[in-house]
């Protein structure tokens, strides 16, 4: 049986955190990314900026699912840490097993 601790679970916004709205559409920028990861252009030690300005074509294509699919207006700061999110996935994969929940930070 699996329990989850909710005295630690944040389920209101108090001002310091992201609405989840804001998380999820983080989560939905990389999870597009890597829908489309066959076009994708990335290698490892590769800064976010270099990442996305070589794949210009791969972010204009999430902004514009965001908005058609999930009627949301992506920010580049969004864009940015779904990026993050990607090259941290692609090149320094975890397991559930090694590592707590994962804590993108502001």
């Amino acid at each position: 049986m699996i329990t989850v601790k909710t005295d630690k679970i944040k389920t209101v916004d108090d001002g310091n955190r992201p609405s989840a709205k804001y998380m999820l559409m983080i989560y939905f920028a990389h999870s597009t990314m890597v829908m489309y990861d066959k076009t994708v252009i990335s290698r490892d030690k590769m800064s976010v900026g270099e990442f996305m300005k070589q794949n210009e074509d791969v972010i204009t294509r999430v902004f514009e699912e965001g908005l058609s699919i999930m009627e949301y207006e992506l920010s580049n700061l969004q864009m940015q840490k779904a990026s993050i999110i990607y090259l941290q996935s692609k090149y320094f994969p975890s397991s559930v097993y090694e590592v707590g929940v994962f804590q993108l930070s502001e």
